[in-house]
């Protein structure tokens, strides 16, 4: 798949990484981080700034032993995330790439690169995970260019879905189920969505109550996402194996200027470059 430009982001905004310029291996490094520091640097430039149920952080370090990549492994919402897509019967085989990121200091192909070295980290610390999925939300301008360039088996297109936003900012599933249940964690969960600007519970207020007037008063919209692109890397020999009786699709081409993505794209890009007026 040719492409000029990979997507990046710094404090929650889009950016593109347009020139031809290879990264250099020797000016970067890759290493396990905590999860406090890959939790600030998520919060701080994601998109999607909450934190996952993370089993290994890996950062991505340029000049100055400045961090500027983070890649998350995670445990799944669900265990069939895992043996849908890899053939395992064990969802404990698997994991998934929950975040990836890279500000816009790194070069065009910085993702591949940081990402198969992260693989390494990855089967040293936990050598029981053999597969690894990764989805690619076309809302947010992403099909998985990265993925393709490392040879990830394009699964499916998963069905369109309603979900919650405040603002921008889509709320995990998850983390609403936690609130919702009163499950272990929920609180850390209010404070997620509080800390979006949404208001606290009031005094003896359920969360599932609470959760029900956000929605009811506005503060959490309903939003229809379109379906994500589900891909799945192999990195055993194991794997592969499993994987060959599984769908294998032809990787997503670049999409037409009509479609909303690339009017995501632009929309993002313009107010780029008023900002840079500013």
């Amino acid at each position: 798949m040719e492409t000029s430009r990979s997507q990046r982001w710094r404090e929650r905004r889009a950016l593109w990484a347009r020139d031809l310029t290879v990264i250099d291996p020797k000016s970067y490094s890759v290493e396990i981080i905590g999860h406090d520091a890959a939790r600030a640097f998520i919060a701080r430039h994601h998109y999607l700034p909450t934190y996952p149920a993370a089993q290994l952080a890996v950062g991505l370090y340029g000049a100055g032993a400045v961090l500027e990549g983070v890649a998350v492994f995670a445990v799944p919402a669900t265990g069939a995330v895992i043996t849908r897509h890899t053939g395992f019967a064990d969802p404990l085989r698997g994991c998934v790439l929950a975040r990836l990121i890279l500000t816009d200091a790194v070069p065009q192909n910085g993702e591949s690169f940081f990402v198969a070295r992260a693989f390494r980290h990855l089967r040293r610390e936990k050598p029981g995970i053999e597969a690894v999925v990764s989805y690619s939300d076309p809302s947010a301008g992403h099909i998985g260019r990265v993925y393709c360039a490392l040879s990830a088996a394009h699964r499916a297109i998963t069905r369109p879905r309603t979900v919650l936003r405040a603002g921008d900012t889509t709320i995990a599933g998850r983390t609403l189920s936690k609130i919702r249940l009163g499950e272990r964690g929920h609180a850390g969960a209010i404070d997620q969505l509080v800390s979006l600007g949404l208001p606290r519970p009031e005094f003896g207020e359920m969360p599932a109550t609470w959760l029900w007037r956000l929605q009811r008063e506005r503060h959490l919209v309903r939003h229809q996402q379109p379906g994500l692109y589900a891909y799945c890397f192999e990195l055993t020999r194991e794997a592969r194996r499993h994987g060959r009786a599984l769908p294998r699709l032809p990787y997503p081409k670049a999409l037409p200027l009509a479609h909303p993505t690339f009017q995501f794209d632009l929309r993002i890009e313009a107010e780029n470059r008023t900002a840079g007026r500013e």
